[in-house]
C-alpha cells in the first residue's frame, strides 16, 4: 500500500466521524453545517483514491449543503433542480462503470430530501445512500468508507427509531 491510498482512508475515517456527528442532530442548520465539513473530507478521500464520481458527488454536495442551509424553509425549486442538474452532468465526467453512478443516485435521492428540510425523509434518504455507497466504495477500494457507510447505515437507523418511531409513540 501507498502512502496515498493510506492518506485517503485516515481522511475518510476523519469524514465519517463528523458525519456521525450530523445525524445526531435534531437541528436542520446544525445538520446542514457537519455535512459541509464531512462532504469536504469525504471529497479529498475520493480524490486521493482517483474515484471521481465519489469526488465530484461530495464537492457538489458540499456547494448544495451550503446554499440548502441558507433557505429557512423549503428550498426553492430552482435549486434542487440546479444541483440534480450539476449531479447527471458528473456521470458526463466520470462514468466508470455501472457503479460509478451509485453516488450520483444516492446524491440525487439525498437532495430530494435535503431539499423540502424535513429530517425524518433526510435520514430515510441517508440510508439509501448508504446502501449505495456501501457498493461504491467496494469497487473504488474506499476500505474505511466501506466500514463508515456500515456504521452510518446503523446510526441512520438509530436515529430513525430514535427521532421518528419512538418519538411517534
Amino acid at each position: 500500500m501507498d502512502m496515498t491510498f493510506l492518506i485517503a482512508q485516515l481522511i475518510g475515517a476523519v469524514a465519517f466521524i463528523i458525519l456521525i456527528f450530523s445525524f445526531q442532530q435534531d437541528d436542520a442548520k446544525k445538520l446542514f453545517r457537519y455535512q459541509i465539513a464531512s462532504s469536504l473530507l469525504f471529497s479529498i478521500q475520493y480524490l486521493l483514491l482517483n474515484a471521481m464520481s465519489g469526488f465530484f458527488i461530495n464537492i457538489v454536495g458540499l456547494f448544495r449543503n451550503y446554499v440548502f442551509s441558507k433557505c429557512d424553509k423549503k428550498v426553492p425549486f430552482i435549486w434542487i433542480f440546479i444541483v440534480i442538474f450539476i449531479m447527471l452532468l458528473i456521470i458526463l465526467v466520470s462514468f466508470d462503470g455501472l457503479h460509478s453512478i451509485l453516488p450520483i443516485i444516492a446524491g440525487i435521492i439525498y437532495t430530494i430530501a435535503l431539499g423540502y428540510k424535513n429530517l425524518k425523509f433526510i435520514r430515510i434518504a441517508e440510508i439509501i445512500s448508504c446502501i449505495l455507497f456501501i457498493i461504491y466504495n467496494i469497487y473504488v477500494y474506499a476500505f474505511v468508507g466501506i466500514v463508515s457507510s456500515i456504521i452510518e447505515l446503523a446510526f441512520g437507523l438509530i436515529a430513525v427509531y430514535r427521532f421518528d418511531i419512538k418519538r411517534d409513540k
